[in-house]
């Protein structure tokens, strides 16, 4: 059996593919395929993949339709015959050639379902490329999480302080497959469906205190540089997190906590969503608060945001909300 299929869907990105693909060939580490999911580019990004596939074995490609990036990976995991599965941004890179070594041979180690490390936001400026932990740091985690192994049941309140991104693990396949853990199927924050999905339900888990990945952020024309462009992602993975747990019947464990994040994320978005689109993402909005109005617990039941409401005002009246929520029990 393969040790490590790296999933990579690829949209666009002719002109970072080649740093992508070397990061990951120049391994020294070398039992591994890479299942590039070509997702209708329309660059030359497919040309990019033949040249390497033709040089390096290893390498497989899909060439489908554009549907996004989330069904892009779900394909790639379906095809996969490693016994751990990688998943890595096209644009993005690995920061040197010990990586896969180094998150096998500790994923092996402690037999785990999940290996969680760090990685970089990197961007250029002045010429000089910077590298920043950001919100893919580990420094929050309590210290125990980098020596033991540890479970779900062990993480509930601080599930939430791990990164969500999916480059951010190494995944034993059988139990992302096992329990059908996928990605969702909308535009932006794909990986919050799986991060949390994986996170309640894995039984080994440990931490890996090194940073091996370097995202590329902001890229012009990337998902997450036009985010608030007529895109709903957080009502839609609120709704997904729920229909989640109700399948799962956790929503006694889990469904106060993961709504107090993830609508928190929605509301974030409301403040800062482009004015013109700001009154189709409020309708979304609002139907989305009613319903948890009426299906959970928690500060939603005090809050009353309205349209015009900006970042901080929304913010405000969260944090009064929650005062008041803290209050009543």
């Amino acid at each position: 059996m393969i040790k490590i299929s790296i999933i990579i869907p690829v949209y666009n990105v002719e002109k970072y593919l080649s740093g992508c693909l070397d990061s990951i060939i120049s391994q020294t580490f070398s039992d591994f395929e890479i299942i590039c999911i070509n997702d209708g580019s329309t660059d030359e990004s497919l040309r990019v993949l033949q040249e390497y596939k033709n040089k390096d074995n290893r390498i497989k490609i899909i060439d489908k339709q554009n549907e996004g990036s989330g069904i892009a990976r779900n394909l790639g995991l379906s095809i996969a015959t490693g016994e751990y599965v990688y998943f890595v941004d096209s644009d993005d890179w690995l920061e040197d050639n010990t990586v896969l070594e180094k998150i096998y041979n500790a994923a092996e180690k402690d037999v785990l379902d999940i290996l969680i490390f760090g990685g970089y936001s990197c961007y250029t400026k002045c010429g000089k490329l910077i590298k920043w932990k950001g919100k893919y740091k580990l420094e929050s985690l309590n210290r125990k999480y980098f020596k033991n192994v540890f479970g779900a049941k062990d993480i509930k309140k601080d599930i939430f302080k791990f990164p969500s991104t999916a480059w951010t693990k190494l995944y034993r396949r059988e139990f992302l497959t096992g329990n059908d853990i996928k990605f969702q199927q909308i535009k932006v924050g794909q990986d919050q469906l799986i991060f949390f999905h994986s996170m309640i339900l894995a039984k080994r888990i440990k931490v890996l205190n090194e940073y091996l990945y370097c995202y590329r952020k902001e890229r012009k024309g990337s998902v997450t540089a036009v985010k608030h462009k007529k895109n709903y992602s957080p009502v839609y993975v609120t709704r997904a997190i729920e229909e989640l747990l109700k399948k799962l019947d956790k929503t006694s464990e889990y469904l106060e906590l993961a709504i107090d994040r993830y609508f928190s994320k929605a509301t974030s978005w409301l403040g800062r969503f482009d004015k013109d689109l700001k009154p189709e993402y409020y309708s979304e909005y609002l139907e989305l608060l009613t319903h948890i109005q009426n299906s959970c617990n928690g500060w939603w039941k005090y809050y009353n945001p309205t349209i015009s409401d900006g970042y901080w005002r929304l913010k405000i009246k969260q944090f009064i909300a929650k005062l008041k929520y803290r209050l009543s029990k």
